[in-house]
């Protein structure tokens, strides 16, 4: 394990190119977060709907452990200005908390949760000011699974992906490291959540770019942008249809290359 700003400096590229490389279709390299300090505190929604403790279980301690961080989340690194810093847990004035995640929207995960997982009414916050900086941030010891020098032919389809529209690369991506069309629409509207128009986050497959949920039509349209948003109408619209026929085309796109490749 070594710093990812480590690896940087001997690599001779900046660290969030290395973020790049990390999260990019041609690795499986795992960026981790170890802390000095914070924990989280977890939850579950009783019958009325009321959330509170659950019962028995103690504060998971964060210092130490080596987080695996969530795909938006990491795609919302590579553009941050650090430190990033997580709120405790709070009751506004009726009484109701914010600031809760359930397992699958967790930024920071812990080793051990994995007991929790299918627990639908289980919630977790953070119980203390968690405060991350990009000394905070490690990779696996693995130089020679990062650093590749592109063939002509790679060269040549980033050219021509470059000419497609930034859902249609993110599609390809997420098709190509076998994610699903449900769980990639939900990790698009995930990434439009962070960015809210005004922070820039690394978008898979594409690049930097502001994205944001509509605010007519939040859970089926999501604007997009290479520049901030100033206004609530601004950028360009993707609506679920159009991503599900884009997702239609290059599933058989891939289907019909691996179908014609000689035996």
């Amino acid at each position: 394990m070594l710093r990812i700003v480590d690896y940087a400096r001997r690599s001779g590229i900046e660290w969030y190119e290395v973020m790049r490389l990390c999260i990019s279709d041609e690795t499986i390299i795992q960026p981790l977060a170890i802390l000095t300090h914070g924990e989280l505190r977890v939850f579950e929604l009783d019958d009325d709907e009321m959330i509170g403790d659950l019962p028995g279980q103690d504060p998971i301690p964060l210092a130490y452990k080596e987080c695996e961080m969530n795909l938006a989340f990491l795609a919302r690194l590579i553009h941050a200005k650090f430190p990033v810093v997580f709120k405790p847990v709070t009751k506004n004035s009726e009484g109701l908390a914010s600031d809760f995640y359930q397992l699958g929207d967790m930024p920071l995960r812990p080793p051990g949760l994995e007991k929790f997982e299918g627990m639908d009414r289980v919630w977790f916050a953070f119980n203390k000011i968690v405060s991350i900086d990009l000394e905070n941030i490690w990779i696996p010891n693995e130089p020679a699974a990062l650093i590749k020098k592109p063939t002509l032919a790679a060269k040549m389809e980033v050219a021509a992906i470059k000419q497609t529209t930034p859902h249609t690369q993110y599609i390809s991506h997420q098709f190509n490291n076998g994610k699903s069309k449900y769980e990639s629409w939900t990790l698009l509207k995930k990434l439009a959540i962070h960015s809210k128009g005004t922070e820039q986050i690394e978008l898979l497959g594409f690049g930097p770019l502001y994205l944001k949920r509509d605010r007519k039509d939040p859970e089926r349209i999501v604007r997009y942008s290479i520049k901030k948003f100033n206004a609530p109408d601004d950028g360009k619209t993707l609506n679920k249809h159009a991503f599900d026929n884009a997702w239609s085309r290059i599933k058989t796109r891939n289907l019909h290359k691996t179908s014609t490749k000689p035996t």
